[in-house]
Order: structure tokens, then sequence, then C-alpha cells
């Protein structure tokens, strides 16, 4: 698996913008993180691991240009259902009936989708931070030796989901390879480079409890299983394997426990 190169399992990672003030100093703003600051096995070496410093992300407000385009997308589809104008307005009447379960006015509804791009640019902004921090943390890690029968299994996964991938274009498997200029030595550091991440995230997981339960994993996967517009876990698991969902699992946790224990570069004038 490279990263989250399944597209079921690409998250969209927001461009923030950290411009730094001119005159402006650093300040460390840690949060607690205590432990070893180097973990190793015989497969992997993670320092510096804790305490990792990346810029702040920072969410952009949410604009009225915003919650009209929400607007105009949902009366595309409202008016195409009922076979009215395309310009037809939206109305209160409209929102109580179709638009909303609690909004009863227009007002009250392009309120209710502001809170819903807030709570989305939220989980950008963690989602961009938890993506610095496990970026440094890879660059503080060195692969001793990769398990080779683990490795094997990683790169046939990725030969899997490109085989997918060319019968979906009614390609053989080597003339889409040849197409998208993709040979079979990408796949093994593409391989590796997956690993690797498996490798490490697994190795503090160890440390510090970070696996999930069975209660835990299975609710994890309903999570996923609704992020991703798969109607039940089952089919879910049809497409990628419950080892594989346990191995971003895992990481998952790991790069949110590292990030709550980041520091921030900020700014300030002098």
């Amino acid at each position: 698996m490279i990263g989250r190169h399944r597209m079921m399992k690409r998250k969209v990672l927001t461009k923030m913008t950290a411009a730094v003030l001119a005159g402006a100093v650093l300040l460390l703003t840690a949060c607690a993180g205590g432990g070893p600051k180097k973990l190793a096995n015989e497969y992997v070496t993670v320092e510096n691991y804790q305490g990792v410093e990346i810029e702040k992300a920072k969410a952009e407000d949410v604009k009225e240009e915003d919650i009209d385009l929400v607007v105009e997308h949902m009366m595309q589809g409202y008016t195409a259902q009922h076979d009215l104008p395309e310009d037809t307005q939206i109305t209160d009447e409209i929102v109580k009936k179709t638009m909303s379960d609690t909004a009863q006015t227009v007002e009250e509804y392009r309120q209710e989708i502001k809170k819903q791009i807030q709570e989305t640019k939220k989980k950008a902004v963690r989602t961009e931070e938890e993506t610095r921090v496990w970026e440094k943390v890879m660059d503080n890690s060195e692969v001793k030796e990769y398990p080779k029968d683990r490795l094997k299994e990683v790169k046939g996964n990725l030969v899997d989901l490109y085989m997918t991938y060319a019968q979906q274009e009614g390609m053989e498997y080597e003339e889409y390879m040849k197409a998208i200029k993709m040979e079979d030595a990408d796949l093994d550091e593409a391989a590796k480079a997956s690993l690797k991440q498996e490798l490490v995230a697994n190795i503090i997981a160890e440390k510090y409890g970070l696996k999930p339960s069975e209660q835990d994993l299975q609710k994890a996967l309903e999570d996923y299983a609704a992020e991703y517009k798969f109607s039940s876990v089952e089919l879910l698991l049809k497409t990628v394997s419950e080892e594989e969902m346990h191995q971003m699992v895992i990481r998952d946790n790991v790069k949110s426990w590292l990030t709550d224990r980041c520091k921030y570069a900020e700014s300030s004038a002098k």
C-alpha cells in the first residue's frame, strides 16, 4: 500500500497557508511528550519521534461564497428532481420540506451549512498537521532490514491493485503499466516505502499501546465504510483486506498520537 494509494484510502489534503510575518521570531509551543527518544527493533530505528516541530496549520474562514456554492449544488438536484426551472430560488418552504431536518428558514439552513463547512475545514487542518508530523517522523526513521515475506505481500497487493486498474481500462497488465510509465522496479520502491510506514507505525504502537482492540477496530472499519461510501463493512473488506485495514487503523492512531505531542512553530512580531 503506497501511503493511501488505494483510491478509497486517499484523503484530500487541503492547502493551508503558513505565511511568516516579516521580522517574526519562532516561538515553540510544545505539547507534553515523554518517553524514549529512540525506538529500535530488528527491522527499524526511529529517533526523535516525539515533540516533532511543524508549522501550525490554519483553517480558512468560511465565506458566503462557500455557502452559496453548496446551496446552488443542492438546488440543482432539487430542480432536476422536481422538473423545475434551473433558476428556481431556494425558499423557506423548500428548506423545510426537502433540505433539512432541523432548519426552518433559508437563513437557518445557511448557518447549518456554514457549521458543516467549518467542521470539514477543521478536519482538514488536523489531517494536514498529522501529515506534516508523519513526514518528519519518517525522515527520522531508518529501515535496517525489510521482512521478506511481508515485503513480498505488500508488493503483491500493489500488483493486484494495478491489475484491477488495467481491467477497468480494458487493458492487459503489462500494457497498462507501460502506458502509465511504471516499471517493476517502481513497484519495488513503492512497496518498500509503504512497508517502512508500517514498520515505523507498529514499533511506536507497540511501545505506547496504540494498537486497536477488536471493538475499536470494528468501530474504525464502520467509520471508514461510511467515509468512503461503502454500504457495509463487508463490502469494504472485499475491496481491501482486513489486515491492510488493520494496519491503516494502527497508522492513523499513531499519527494522531504523535500530532498530539508535536511542537508548533508560531510567529510573533518583535
